[in-house]
């Protein structure tokens, strides 16, 4: 009898949460606010909306159709009501066939103006795309910030272009292998005045460079 009186009890409490969670006009929506936007989001959240009946897992799923959208982060205050949705935008890194790409080679539509001064990517494919990034953002900042264009060879050889006060230079970098050693011929090479005047440097064997 005792046993059935305990979870009698049981059942009534979970039957009590539940309707104060879900039915009751305790714990509903007093606001919402959108981090990570410059324009009105339309979340889908509802002010006096059952906090219970929000779903943070679908709200974030719809909202990530966005394509300016990488990953949404959603909290709900159950003390005082409050939905906080974060916007977690994707970063521009690079164009590809005019259009702008983040470091996973996502092509996306940037809130706001188009930003200034992102390297080109060439390539035949997206894959390809995708790997001219990833080659990219392991670079160091003292070479990629003098570069313009990546290109990708159907072999997989990158090819780089820089840019530095008007005057273009070719690197031939060969495949992503030996970088720290590529990039210290690189510089080696560059720093001689004798090849002030040149415009290709070719460390894809970087035991044997060329320059031109």
């Amino acid at each position: 009898m005792k046993r059935k009186l305990i979870a009698a009890g049981v059942v009534a409490a979970i039957a009590g949460a539940t309707y104060v969670l879900g039915y009751s006009s305790f714990f509903t929506v007093s606001s919402v606010e959108v981090v990570g936007s410059t324009k009105a989001i339309n979340t889908g959240i509802i002010k006096g909306q059952k906090l219970a009946r929000v779903e943070p897992r679908a709200v974030a799923t719809r909202l990530e159709k966005l394509n300016w959208i990488e990953s949404v982060d959603i909290s709900r205050n159950w003390i005082n009501g409050k939905v906080v949705v974060e916007l977690n935008q994707r970063t521009p890194i690079a164009t590809f066939k005019n259009q702008v790409i983040d470091s996973t080679g996502t092509s996306f539509v940037p809130q706001g103006a188009r930003p200034e001064g992102l390297i080109e990517i060439q390539a035949g494919s997206t894959e390809d795309a995708t790997k001219a990034v990833n080659f990219f953002t392991q670079l160091p900042e003292e070479l990629k910030s003098s570069l313009t264009v990546v290109k990708v060879r159907v072999s997989g050889a990158f090819v780089l272009i820089t840019e530095n006060n008007g005057k273009k230079l070719e690197i031939r970098w060969g495949t992503d292998s030996e970088n720290e050693l590529k990039l210290k011929v690189y510089k080696a090479l560059i720093a001689l005045p004798e090849n002030a005047e040149i415009k290709r440097v070719d460390v894809s064997a970087p035991h044997a460079p060329i320059v031109k």
